[in-house]
Formats: structure tokens, sequence, C-alpha cells
């Protein structure tokens, strides 16, 4: 049985406490194996994007988005060449999430659904994020 899991240290933007607005979390084009993870997104199709089935650590399910912006391939006029993961602010808020606290998405090749869970972390002291995107965990 095999497993992969990959886990994001979150930032004060991607749990909503900069108050900006944003499309979900940037996946780095350089991160070549977490987008595997997710499956293949085809470039030649204006924005495509696949609904990533998960189930948290409460037996919910989870249903998000991994969409490839990619309008500046299409578009005349287009800005974005970018990955994100989306419809994660109801699961991170649910849960309270703060900058430095930690998502964890995995799958077992047995299942046909991914795994998400949430890992608070201690915020004793305010946290300084490092901004290192999906890491995968051994």
């Amino acid at each position: 049985m095999t497993r992969q899991a990959f886990r994001k240290t979150l930032s004060a933007n991607d749990t909503g406490q900069t108050k900006s607005h944003q499309a979900g979390m940037l996946i780095p084009k350089g991160d070549r194996e977490f987008r595997d993870f997710l499956g293949h997104l085809d470039p030649d199709v204006k924005n495509p994007r696949n609904t990533i089935h998960c189930l948290d650590e409460n037996g919910d399910v989870l249903d998000l988005q991994y969409i490839y912006y990619n309008n500046k391939l299409h578009d005349e006029r287009g800005t974005r060449n970018e990955y994100r993961l989306t419809c994660l602010t109801a699961y991170l808020r649910r849960n309270g999430a703060q900058a430095g606290d930690e998502i964890e998405i995995s799958k077992d090749e047995s299942e046909s659904f991914h795994r998400i869970r949430f890992l608070a972390q201690s915020h004793a002291l305010p946290a300084k994020v490092i901004l290192r995107g999906w890491r995968r965990v051994h």
C-alpha cells in the first residue's frame, strides 16, 4: 500500500489574516512533484481544472479545485500563468487557521479520494512563516 502526503505551512495570506483577496493557495510552477500528485492539467486548454475530492479528519467531504490559470497563454491581454488550489477558505476558517499552522493532503493508492487534515501549531509567540510551498512528508 503506497501513500503520498504533502504539507504546507500556512502564511497569513493563506489564512485570510491579511484581509487580502486571493484565488486560493499558489502552487509554484517548479513544484512538479506536488502538481503531479494532484493530477495533470492540460496547458492547451484555457484555465483547466480538476476537482480533488478530500475526506477531512471529521469525515466530511471537501471538494478542492486544482486550477491552472493560464489566460496569458490563450488571450492577447491575458496576465495569469499560475497554479492554484482553491475552495479551502471555509475549511481553514472552521479550524481557526493562523499563520504557522499546517495542512496536509495525502492519498493512498488504494483509495479513490484524497485526505486532508489540519495541524494546529502553538501560537504562544508570533509566527514567523518561511514561505516554502508544499513539501513531501515521508
